[in-house]
């Protein structure tokens, strides 16, 4: 196996990385479908951590065009101790590499806290966090998901805007915002729907983010098409950004 490995190579058409998981598997595919139309290649890695931290290892190297990072939740994860923490360094892959930069805020507005018996034994994160006064989605006994409350998503938007504070060319990021539900079990008549919590993010969101950085709030949620067109908008807006940045420094 050490003998036969090769390193990844980037190719010659545009290459997109892509987080994604279970809770906008319908908005990633659409993003999909749009950007094959376009002949751009698509990586997709499952935002569960591993993944999480793989994307931002080869994101580092260079390996990507642009990171669309449909669920950077492996930040909040790791700020608030849940399962699918990808540990302190995730969201500066792509700020020190310079790429374009599209974000959405799917899975801030759970925890991940399986599983259930963690509830009956007393578990630390269950007790610290008053786990079991909130609503949760409990998808088996291995796999729930808590909602986050105002003051964690604060938390998160304030460290997320700190992040992106750090990339080297703000102009080529832009933060989506789907504001009728951040996943699949947050929209409106969903087990974690609490859309004043998701309000508690967007604002102070908006508050902290360096003024450089676009926030683009779209009026769905994030398993629609209309999202999903509205992701690709800002990542060609972004690379159209890049390209004539470039020019200008080649023709100084």
């Amino acid at each position: 196996m050490v003998e036969g490995f090769k390193p990844v190579e980037k190719r010659g058409r545009v290459t997109i990385a892509l987080t994604e998981f279970g809770f906008c598997d319908k908005g990633a595919q659409h993003i999909r479908e749009l950007l094959e139309q376009r002949n751009f290649d698509i990586v997709s890695f499952h935002a569960t951590g591993l993944g999480d931290k793989a994307a931002e290892n080869l994101v580092k190297q260079g390996l990507f065009d642009a990171f669309i990072d449909l669920v950077p939740a492996g930040l909040s994860e790791y700020l608030l101790g849940g399962n699918r923490a990808a540990g302190p360094d995730r969201l500066e892959g792509a700020c020190e590499s310079g790429i374009p930069y599209i974000l959405a805020s799917c899975g801030f507005d759970m925890i991940s806290c399986g599983p259930l018996e963690r509830r009956e034994k007393g578990d630390t994160l269950w007790v610290s966090r008053k786990l079991a006064e909130r609503k949760l989605f409990i998808q088996d006994a291995l796999r729930v998901q808590a909602r986050t409350n105002e003051d964690e998503v604060r938390l998160i938007a304030q460290i997320v805007a700190e992040k992106l504070r750090k990339h080297k060319r703000k102009k080529l990021v832009r933060f989506l915002i789907p504001l009728k539900g951040f996943s699949s079990i947050s929209i409106e008549g969903g087990p974690l729907y609490d859309p004043q919590v998701d309000k508690a993010f967007v604002e102070k969101l908006k508050k902290c983010m360096d003024p450089d950085i676009k926030i683009v709030e779209v009026d769905t949620h994030i398993n629609t098409p209309e999202f999903a067109g509205a992701v690709v908008e800002a990542l060609n807006d972004c690379l159209e950004a890049k390209g004539l940045e470039a020019q200008q420094i080649f023709t100084r």
